[in-house]
């Protein structure tokens, strides 16, 4: 099945579920359609991470779990994952991480920079034979005042 046809069978499926009709495009092209094309050399990488990640917040997908990484590396890893196929619909977001993947090496990010100590203990009794890493704080802050920290979002938000 080619991506095309994968694409519209997913419009359909997502028309049938929410009843309304959807369309699905990559992150790039939501981001043209909002006016914001990212540079794809940037002169000023902490700059322009700030500003793709408020373009990326505009459009409905949310940056977490990325304070470890630094802004040339994190704007980099962004920049390939806007190729990623994606619906937008009111009142949804995407969560997108560089840590999403669940290898061994994102777990042990997670629970060395993110995992609350709750998160922690829960981590060792499902899994006693494993060390957990040293906790430490992530060597970037990147909360913008006009964003939520996804860290402090609970069910009860909602």
């Amino acid at each position: 099945m080619s991506v095309e046809d994968r694409i519209e069978e997913l419009q359909e499926e997502m028309e049938a579920l929410y009843g309304r009709k959807v369309e699905v495009k990559t992150v790039r092209e939501w981001l043209a359609d909002d006016g914001y094309v990212p540079p794809e050399n940037p002169s000023n990488f902490s700059a322009d991470l700030r500003t793709l990640i408020d373009h990326l917040a505009d459009i409905g997908v949310i940056l977490e779990f990325a304070d470890h990484v630094s802004d040339r590396a994190l704007y980099t890893w962004l920049i390939e994952q806007l190729g990623a196929h994606m619906t937008v619909m009111a009142g949804s977001f995407l969560h997108v991480s560089p840590i999403g993947g669940c290898s061994e090496e994102d777990n042990q990010i997670y629970l060395t920079y993110y995992a609350t100590d709750e998160d922690r203990a829960d981590w060792k009794a499902r899994f006693p034979n494993d060390e957990l890493p040293p906790k430490k704080e992530p060597p970037y802050d990147r909360q913008f005042a006009s964003r939520p920290n996804p860290r402090e979002h609970s069910a009860s938000d909602e």
